[in-house]
């Protein structure tokens, strides 16, 4: 189990939302209404406010959270931070109280802890698309029982934690059903839940897939690529003062790819080759009791293709794509995985100006798009290669096909 800070908020060295606070209140006592609230608060998380879901229809804000100044309630476990309640107003889904019961034990909390498990194990397989409704729905209930049950202090504790690792699920499957905005909401949930419990392995992977996400967005970003990339290494900074005194090897290992891809969109190959060292080396220390099970995906091949990844930023395309092919010799790659890797493969021969190649490594993927797998994000990655093919060839029709239905 992650470590814990001692105390509801002491020991960490992550900010409290005090001014998102202060503005919140100063919006709600000048009498906003709520769409508008939304709206500026949509802008203050850099999403978009169409990904918002509030609360019922025609219901203000302030009428679901505490007033200024108060506990609100006799119960401060029952009421968290108000950061926190704000952003679970603004980002979840309302669950009927019939469906929330009134007093939550651990049994509940490790029934949600298999659950979460086993979303992201079957995400590897499936893709975004295919787990978004339940992925937001499972957060949604875990974040009712939080906000309107009864529990111990030691429960709140945990059941706040798995709260935040189920936004976090949700975030990234959120991310690779594109669905941007959606995400950085449920992300940026997570991280102040998993701060509030005192989890600071949740806390890291909240951070580090935010800056997977900047990372991932700044390579559509035109002028303003460098600006996400920095963001992205800010969001692993933050990621990695989380980690520091933690004792999972792939936690770390993570934070340190992911750095290398983002300094490789900083064309700094110096940063990028330094950054992968620390990658494998934390692989090469091996598996950890501490490692939680999301961090079940790094394997050789996962860290090969986030270098893959560093060196198509870094303008190596050809470089890049030889280590695709070494990804996908991986035969344990989950399907999910294994059709991502294979379009990063396609595009990356496009960016090398090998376009026939680049058309036969992208067929070989759409079978997987057309059958199980529902991956947007993949689809994107197959984009590069669908502008350089004629609009009625075999490969331009099938990725039309399944780019619709993504």
């Amino acid at each position: 189990m992650a470590r814990r800070l001692r105390g509801a908020a002491g020991g960490s060295s992550l900010p409290e939302p005090d001014s998102l606070k202060r503005m919140i209140w100063r919006w709600e006592r000048e009498g906003l209404r709520s769409e508008r609230y939304e709206l500026l608060y949509a802008q203050a998380l850099g999403i978009r406010p169409d990904d918002l879901a509030g609360g019922p229809a025609g219901a203000g804000v302030s009428s679901l959270l505490p007033e200024a100044g108060s506990e609100g309630g006799d119960d401060p476990v029952r009421r968290r931070e108000f950061g926190v309640v704000a952003l679970g107003v603004l980002a979840g889904v309302v669950v009927s109280p019939s469906q929330v019961p009134e007093a939550v034990s651990m049994s509940h909390v490790t029934a949600l802890r298999q659950d979460a498990a086993k979303l992201c194990d079957t995400e590897w397989h499936l893709g975004g698309s295919a787990l978004l409704d339940q992925a937001t729905k499972l957060y949604a209930s875990a974040r009712a029982l939080l906000d309107t049950s009864s529990y111990t202090g030691a429960v709140g504790t945990e059941l706040q934690a798995v709260t935040a690792e189920l936004a976090a699920g949700a975030g990234f499957i959120a991310f690779d059903a594109a669905r941007q905005g959606l995400a950085r909401g449920l992300l940026t949930e997570a991280a102040f839940l998993a701060v509030g419990a005192g989890d600071l392995l949740v806390s890291a992977d909240s951070y580090s897939l935010l800056a997977l996400q900047s990372a991932y967005l700044a390579g559509s970003a035109g002028d303003g690529r460098k600006g996400l990339a920095r963001e992205a290494l800010r969001f692993l900074d933050l990621a990695a003062g989380a980690a520091r005194h933690e004792a999972s090897p792939k936690a770390h290992a993570i934070i340190a790819m992911r750095r290398a891809r983002a300094y490789g969109l900083l064309e700094d190959a110096r940063e990028v080759r330094a950054h992968m060292t620390v990658a494998w080396r934390e692989l090469e220390r091996g598996s950890h009791p501490a490692d939680p099970h999301w961090t079940a995906f790094v394997t050789p091949a996962e860290v090969t293709a986030h270098e893959a990844m560093a060196y198509l930023g870094l303008g190596h395309p050809e470089r890049a794509a030889g280590m695709f092919r070494d990804v996908l010799d991986d035969n344990g790659l989950p399907g999910r995985n294994r059709a991502l890797y294979q379009a990063s493969l396609a595009a990356a021969l496009t960016a090398a100006g090998d376009r026939s190649q680049a058309v036969t490594e992208g067929t070989r993927v759409l079978p997987a798009l057309e059958g199980a797998v529902r991956s947007p994000r993949t689809v994107n990655q197959l984009r590069p290669v669908r502008d350089h093919v004629p609009r009625d060839s075999e490969f331009a029709v099938r990725f039309d096909a399944v780019a619709g239905a993504a």
